[in-house]
């Protein structure tokens, strides 16, 4: 039994809804052991910084010889928050995120997915223990194949998002985050193309003028 459970959860294959179920649950309970602990207060941090680790899903290309379509597999993410106040309630955002993964097809092909936006988020106001927040932001997204010779392509992106903050301490907080990160392509042109002796081939091309991800996130924020 005990091989069994060990074999669902470190499976590269688990579902988001069941990885977004266990960050949800890790939170709450961090919430219920602090909520009695935890007064209102009118100090709040200049700068938060939140390392985090999560699941990103989704995104999908076009076979440019067969015209079958090419998903990516879900993978684990990982990147970096940064939040500066302008007041308790409204944060400046600064977001890295990457994402390890693989185009699926008969010959698979792996990609790197990183993301550098900058937006801002707004809190609700009355929270004190659990202080659920919305944000937007834009940027770029950069897509690097492995492939010899193959060209990274950097194109425009923004996310849109949400979740919540449980405060530890009063420099610590665990903060949950689950957004939807949109990177615009051009359905006309083939991407990834690499040149041999003077010859461009392209393997893939964009399935639509846009490249949607999801990602949920669990970090632990510091302030100061």
């Amino acid at each position: 039994m005990q091989w069994h459970i060990d074999k669902w959860f470190f499976s590269r294959q688990f579902s988001m809804r069941r990885w977004l179920g266990a960050a949800l649950g890790l939170s709450l309970l961090a919430a219920s052991a602090t909520a009695s602990a935890q007064q209102a207060t009118n100090d709040y941090s200049s700068w938060e910084f939140t390392p985090f680790y999560g699941y990103m899903g989704g995104g999908s290309f076009e076979d440019s010889t067969t015209g079958l379509d090419r998903d990516l597999d879900e993978d684990n993410s990982f990147g970096l928050i940064i939040n500066a106040a302008a007041d308790e309630w409204r944060h400046y955002e600064l977001i890295y995120a990457k994402q390890g993964t693989t185009i699926e097809g008969t010959v698979p092909m792996d990609l790197d997915v990183e993301y550098l936006q900058i937006g801002g988020t707004v809190s609700y106001q009355d929270a004190v223990h659990v202080v659920p927040y919305f944000g937007m932001t834009v940027g770029a997204a950069r897509l690097s194949p492995s492939g010899a010779g193959m060209s990274d392509e950097t194109r425009f992106a923004f996310s849109a998002g949400g979740g919540f903050k449980v405060p530890v301490s009063k420099h610590f907080a665990v903060r949950f985050d689950a957004r939807a990160f949109l990177t615009l392509l051009d359905t006309s042109g083939s991407i990834f193309c690499a040149s041999d002796n003077g010859a461009g081939t392209c393997a893939i091309r964009a399935k639509s003028d846009t490249f949607i991800q999801y990602q949920a996130a669990l970090g632990v924020t510091y302030g100061f």
